[in-house]
């Protein structure tokens, strides 16, 4: 339900939207119903204020389409304030209200059409853009029904034939089990390839379309952060904008197309902001294809809003709240991701499942972890001690004393001995060869605790792109490395740390966004706007009659402008 407010707390909301943006002067009156040929909705997935701030600082200027700045939309959902991306999107496309978790259908059951759906209706062509999967919840929204998200096995049923142009990842939600898919017997991509789609999985192949009709899938899964993208197989995000853009444009008719900046919104559940600030310069590219394309084409109008807020980003986290180094953030190689998967990579893994324990801190049989390190044990009874050899290292454990010594050092050993056995803190062994140790743990499965000893530093500096402290390395080895989630997100932590950015949360937030608009009919999003009122302005503009009385809720919308 569209929670509706009086003039004169209207008018204060205005007042502030034109201090805001400066958009108020000369509001234009309600452009004509049916007199945008083409939509372009572009939407940074999770996309807050404080995005765009780190990445103008970190680009130096502002991003291109901040100067079209037109207002603010709210974004709760039909059970809470705080929206997931299903009902964001589910809103912005069918213009109700429903639950998180639900991908266009409503509380009461109701399946309704979106504007995609109405502007195929209406004979345009129709396409749908992303780097997540493109059954992803955002994208879903447009063009499939179901109680939940999750379900995207039975939401990539319902895009073929029902969407002109499908780009972004996910081809295994498109392909049988028996090819190493997700669908239980049915092939999505010959299907659509039987119905006229050029099915394309490689950048290489973006200029042999032929077809009026694409089906993109360049990657089994998701794609990755643009940062981590293989740029020569994979297409970016403005490279699979202008293929929608330049297949949908040849119908007459005028086409609606969705296209996602999907991993904008992952970076700030990750708390990662090179990636967030990387994917939003890739989303901004995208934009920039579609803004040249509208202003060329003179009927076309391109929409720039995101769907919520994602991890309470603020620039700043010293005591006195007046730094930031984004800077820090340009000379990075990779994303947390990278980091996370070049640290496995890297790493020495090694079966812990005997270790004890003691106050947090792991202790390993001695015998075991040599052996496990390829290492070689020479134990010598009488003076009650081992020589120890264990790649380019070579020690002596003095087990009476508790000392090691090797070469002209003698140090304190941290170990005992329990019934028969000795044990040494696993810190002490890597450090003696260089490296740092890390442990991995799986919830009721000791037989999974894995010892991971790897140079941090060596590993980690060349992708961030600065110096890791001391205290940075003993963060990183203190969390379950067995977690790959766990793991990134504290890499985002660091680096956060170092850009001196804060984060209030690793999920949405619910506050308003802001709204950007260019070309033919883009007056129409000055003020605060609710995130149902935005398809029933595309479908107003399209004149695709999505809704009854859009003429009426123009008036109203238009009236509470001038109040």
């Amino acid at each position: 339900m569209l929670r509706n407010f009086n003039g004169k707390t209207a008018s204060k909301v205005m007042i502030a939207a034109s201090l805001l943006f400066g958009s108020l002067a000369g509001v234009a009156h309600a452009a004509d119903k049916g007199s945008t040929k083409n939509v372009i909705l572009m939407i940074p997935d999770g996309m807050g204020i404080s995005y765009l701030t780190a990445t103008r600082i970190y680009k130096g200027e502002e991003l291109s389409f901040e100067r079209y700045a037109k207002g603010l939309m709210k974004t709760y959902s039909n059970d809470t304030n705080i929206t997931d991306s299903a009902a964001a999107g589910t809103a912005m496309a069918t213009g109700y209200k429903t639950n998180n978790g639900v991908i266009a259908v409503t509380p009461d059951g109701k399946r309704p059409e979106s504007i995609l759906d109405a502007a195929r209706d209406k004979g345009k062509s129709t396409g749908l853009v992303a780097t997540s999967r493109i059954t992803h919840a955002t994208p879903a929204v447009f063009t499939a029904h179901d109680p939940s998200r999750g379900n995207e096995v039975a939401l990539a049923t319902e895009y073929i034939n029902n969407v002109d142009v499908i780009l972004g990842g996910g081809r295994d939600m498109f392909l049988p089990q028996a090819e190493g898919g997700q669908q239980p017997e049915r092939n999505l991509v010959a299907e659509a390839e039987a119905a006229g789609y050029d099915y394309i999985t490689n950048r290489s192949e973006l200029d042999d379309v032929t077809s009026d009709k694409v089906l993109g899938l360049f990657a089994m899964s998701d794609m990755k952060y643009d940062i981590d993208r293989d740029k020569v197989n994979v297409p970016s995000l403005s490279e699979m904008t202008e293929l929608a853009v330049e297949t949908l444009s040849q119908d007459q008719d005028g086409f609606f197309l969705m296209v996602e900046g999907s991993q904008i919104d992952w970076a700030g559940h990750a708390n990662d902001p090179t990636a967030l600030i990387t994917d939003m310069l890739a989303f901004e590219a995208a934009v920039d294809v579609a803004l040249e394309f509208a202003k060329k084409d003179k009927n076309t109008l391109v929409v720039v809003v995101g769907d919520h807020e994602t991890g309470g980003m603020n620039i700043g986290n010293t005591p006195g709240g007046y730094k930031e180094n984004i800077e820090v953030l340009k000379n990075a190689k990779g994303s947390s991701n990278a980091v996370l998967g070049t640290l496995k990579e890297e790493a020495q893994t090694v079966g812990i499942e005997n270790a004890k324990v003691v106050d947090g801190s792991y202790y390993v049989p001695v015998r075991d972890i040599v052996a496990e390190l390829d290492g070689e044990l020479t134990y010598h009874a009488q003076a009650f001690a081992a020589d120890v050899s264990i790649g380019g290292a070579s020690f002596r454990v003095d087990l009476g004393d508790k000392k090691i010594v090797a070469g002209s050092q003698t140090l304190d050993a941290d170990l005992f001995i329990e019934k028969g056995t000795s044990y040494i803190a696993l810190d002490s062994i890597a450090g003696l060869i260089g490296l740092q140790a890390a442990v991995g743990t799986t919830a009721d499965k000791p037989e999974e605790t894995t010892a991971y000893l790897v140079d941090v530093k060596q590993v980690v500096e060349p992708i961030v792109g600065f110096e890791l402290t001391d205290e940075d390395v003993a963060y990183l080895t203190s969390v379950n490395w067995n977690n790959n989630t766990t793991l990134t997100n504290e890499i985002g932590t660091v680096v956060s740390a170092h850009a001196l950015i804060s984060w209030g949360s690793r999920n949405h937030t619910g506050e308003e966004l802001p709204v950007y608009a260019y070309g033919a009919g883009s007056g129409e999003f000055v003020g605060l706007i609710d995130n149902i009122d935005l398809p029933r302005i595309l479908s107003y503009l399209m004149g695709v009659d999505l809704f009854d009385n859009e003429e009426s809720f123009m008036e109203k919308l238009e009236k509470r402008r001038t109040e």
